[in-house]
């Protein structure tokens, strides 16, 4: 999986856009093997993150949301624990990536 890096200042300080992340591209421009890495590994992270978020996303809108709706509208204790659990079952299936 090659990311995109959308700003990269190079080691002669030069910026660049939309560099592709990936080690032999930039190793070409002037990164050392292990800031290389760096750079790939971040991006990848970034790119997972971005995923999750964006399916966590979706689900409430479609599913989490009408539910809340309908819990402002009853006002009922049920409403809110189905709109809270339906929250707590995306969070599930999509947990937050470790920042380790």
């Amino acid at each position: 999986m090659t990311g995109y890096i959308n700003k990269l200042v190079t080691v002669s300080g030069e910026t660049l856009i939309n560099v592709p992340a990936d080690r032999p591209t930039l190793v070409a421009l002037g990164f050392s093997d292990l800031r290389a890495d760096e750079i790939c590994l971040e991006v990848e992270r970034a790119t997972i993150l971005e995923n999750v978020l964006a399916a966590r996303r979706t689900l409430y809108i479609t599913e989490a949301d009408p539910l809340f709706l309908e819990w402002q509208y009853d006002e009922t204790p049920e409403k809110e624990k189905a709109w809270r659990d339906k929250v707590a079952q995306i969070k599930a299936l999509y947990p937050l990536p470790d920042r380790t």
